[in-house]
């Protein structure tokens, strides 16, 4: 029976669904299979209090691997989200400089540690490393792609920078672009409509990637987003492309992010991709995101909590209790027992 199944799959993974293969299916699902594994593992440590922080990738990997396909490391310029560890993954950093950022360590090729987790950042990849600060990323990243557009039109520019202090660092690829990313929270954001108002009017290369999961920390779309879809607001922004898709579906957005890609090599002017994705977990270990998400959860949240502090409790006391007197027996020196019949009595006559 399980050899009949096998022969099935097979046959329903032979037809190319949009430019997918067997092997680019099995990348993108491994890619998103290792993004979560990276995630649990984090979690783990910081439960050790091995890591001081956690933020979780989880239910945005879809979406993040597939665009890892079409976005150049090394050539496009990347301002990425603090969720986007599956599109870090697809463009080469590797699950050990992952863990090296999360414990701080010195090796930590993106900040030597110095920087928080999952603030990544990476100089050979053209990973620009993000601020904590949300929506800043967006202004940088216009700056990025008006720095193309120059490089373009003037080609004594380049050799010119790298003439400057630290222009070593300068460099120009053609058709270059550049990617930046955000929760549909940040584009409550000033700078989320600053950038967006400067890249349509200079047509940049600039490709955005809103991954809504539907809570800005424990604030839902509905309340700080205006009709509840950044894709509705900005589709009437001149020249800007506007795709929205299901940001789980890795074949639906696969499809999506190519054309944005395409769109924005051409020089055709920014694009934006509204991704729905869900979010699993809280926001991030320092958050709890039952005590928001509705109220029957979080009286369940409660009762749970008190009873499992209440048995824990209990556990701790009763095995402090056993430690100590197995302690006391073992440190005792062995004394003569008296038979049952000569035990002096305790009792006061």
């Amino acid at each position: 029976m399980a050899l009949q199944t096998r022969v099935k799959l097979a046959k329903l993974d032979a037809p190319k669904v949009h430019g997918l293969d067997h092997n680019t299916l099995i990348r993108i699902y491994r890619t998103m299979f290792l993004s979560r594994r990276l995630d649990d593992r984090e979690i783990q440590l910081k439960r050790q209090n091995k890591i001081y922080f956690q933020i979780s990738s989880a239910g945005h990997e879809a979406v993040c691997a597939a665009m890892g396909f079409f976005l150049r490391p090394g050539v496009d310029w990347i301002y990425p989200y603090y969720r986007d560890r599956a599109l870090c993954l697809m463009l080469g950093v590797t699950p050990l400089e992952m863990l090296l950022a999360a414990v701080g360590a010195k090796d930590d090729p993106s900040s030597g540690g110095r920087q928080m987790p999952s603030h990544w950042g990476q100089p050979k990849l053209n990973i620009v490393s993000k601020s904590s600060c949300t929506g800043t990323q967006f202004v940088q990243a216009v700056g990025a792609a008006e720095a193309t557009l120059y490089y373009e039109g003037r080609p004594k520019a380049l050799a010119q920078a790298k003439r400057a202090p630290l222009g070593e660092y300068v460099n120009h690829e053609r058709a270059e672009i550049v990617y930046v990313s955000g929760g549909e929270g940040t584009t409550s954001e000033g700078e989320f409509w600053e950038s967006l108002n400067v890249a349509c009017t200079k047509k940049l290369p600039l490709l955005y990637l809103v991954e809504d999961n539907g809570y800005a920390i424990s604030v839902p779309v509905e309340v700080q987003t205006a009709g509840g879809s950044i894709s509705r607001l900005v589709r009437d922004f001149p020249g800007l492309q506007v795709a929205e898709c299901d940001g789980t579906d890795p074949i639906e957005s696969y499809s999506v992010c190519k054309e944005a890609v395409q769109y924005c090599r051409e020089r055709r002017g920014p694009a934006l991709i509204h991704a729905h994705v869900t979010r699993p977990y809280s926001h991030s270990l320092s958050d709890d995101e039952k005590l928001y998400k509705s109220g029957r959860a979080a009286i369940q949240f409660q009762s749970l909590r008190f009873f499992w502090c209440g048995k824990a409790s209990s556990i701790r006391s009763r095995s402090k209790a056993w430690k100590r007197k197995s302690t006391m027996k073992s440190a005792r020196p062995p004394t003569r027992r008296w038979p049952p019949k000569s035990r002096p009595s305790i009792r006061f006559e």
